[in-house]
């Protein structure tokens, strides 16, 4: 595959950098992951404890137990449909890496940098990327067989955030995980130190059928450009729809520039080799198993705290669509920051950043 394409030039004094690496995850896939995650420092009273233990022979494994059960979790992001692991190391890694939490994100097979388990496949079924999520969230730990290595610790606490179609990913994995019918036993929540999830512009449950309707009666305009930028693939070649879809308004709006837009959307090109098979998750959608009622996934009960986010300028995902998300995970509400779908990027990120940030720190 071409070479991952490479963040923005940061500071290079700023330790918290992006680091792009291929790794074999524990699923067979050999997939890009992105790591940022802050160097490690020994605070004073740690090292003159160490210090004293090292002389003095004393067992301070207690304490050493006791200062672990305050470090930040890590936060796992997972991109959506014509993104891969990049789009978060722009804005949020770095950000968040800076703060102190380390932050890991992979990219799904049909991107660049992950090629498709079956050579020259055009479609990739859900189970393939929920089964890839499960192997790189179970290799975060240093203490599994398939261990990717990252040095986060044994058990590490882990923050799930998805964005637009990594959300469905999501729930697909939170249903297999923690739903009534887990008969897979590679899939367990005592495997994973699940401490929260985020699902963010997420495509909802019943996916992307009932908004495209809706979005037909609201405006045909509306509805060709989503069509033609997914389907006939024109968010790679045409700047207008590119900026609708993804961005909003214009450079002004959002900060992004046409040069910016030009960069991303050769991204698009590199991430398309192979997109999610919708013939195949039609039969398949978290839907399926809401209640009639309440909306709500039967294992609601049984997942870490829980946040919605939907955004203002979202082009793609509409209120009802976001509402809906929001109720299959049990909450009455979701929360609407000012943005366009690409919550991560431009100049608006920090409004998600901060949605993020309030809820790890309720944790």
């Amino acid at each position: 595959p071409p070479p991952p394409p490479p963040p923005p030039p940061q500071n290079k004094n700023d330790e918290n950098q992006p680091i792009t690496r291929q790794i074999l995850l524990g699923s067979g896939t050999m997939a890009e992951v992105i790591t940022c995650i802050p160097p490690k420092k020994t605070t004073s009273p740690d090292m003159l404890e160490n210090i004293f233990s090292s002389l003095f022979g004393t067992d301070n494994t207690s304490s050493s137990s006791s200062s672990s059960k305050n470090n930040k979790p890590t936060l796992a992001f997972l991109h959506g449909s014509f993104h891969a692991s990049w789009c978060w190391a722009e804005k949020y890694m770095p950000y968040f890496a800076s703060l102190g939490y380390p932050c890991v994100a992979f990219s799904l097979q049909g991107t660049g940098g992950t090629p498709v388990m079956e050579m020259g496949a055009k479609k990739v079924k859900i189970a393939s990327h929920v089964a890839d999520l499960n192997a790189f969230l179970k290799g975060l730990s240093d203490d599994d067989t398939a261990s990717l290595g990252l040095g986060l610790g044994d058990d590490p606490k882990i923050v799930l955030i998805g964005h637009s179609f990594g959300g469905l990913t999501i729930m697909k994995w939170l249903e297999q995980t923690y739903g009534d019918n887990n008969d897979d036993n590679s899939n367990s929540p005592k495997d994973i130190n699940l401490a929260g999830v985020g699902l963010m512009c997420s495509v909802p449950p019943s996916g992307n059928g009932a908004m495209t309707m809706r979005f037909i009666r609201r405006s045909l305009v509306d509805a060709w450009k989503i069509t033609a930028g997914f389907v006939m693939k024109k968010a790679i070649t045409d700047k207008a729809i590119c900026r609708d879809l993804f961005f909003g308004g214009t450079e002004d709006d959002n900060g992004i520039s046409d040069e910016d837009v030009e960069r991303y959307q050769s991204y698009f090109q590199r991430d398309t080799v192979a997109t999610i098979d919708l013939g195949d998750l039609a039969k398949k959608l978290p839907s399926a198993l809401a209640d009639v009622e309440t909306g709500r996934a039967p294992f609601v009960d049984r997942l870490p705290p829980v946040f919605v986010v939907g955004a203002t300028e979202d082009f793609i995902v509409d209120r009802e669509g976001v509402d809906e998300t929001a109720r299959y995970m049990g909450l009455e509400e979701p929360l609407i920051v000012d943005s366009p779908h690409d919550v991560m990027l431009g100049r608006r990120w920090n409004n998600g950043a901060d949605a993020i940030l309030e809820f790890i720190g309720a944790l």
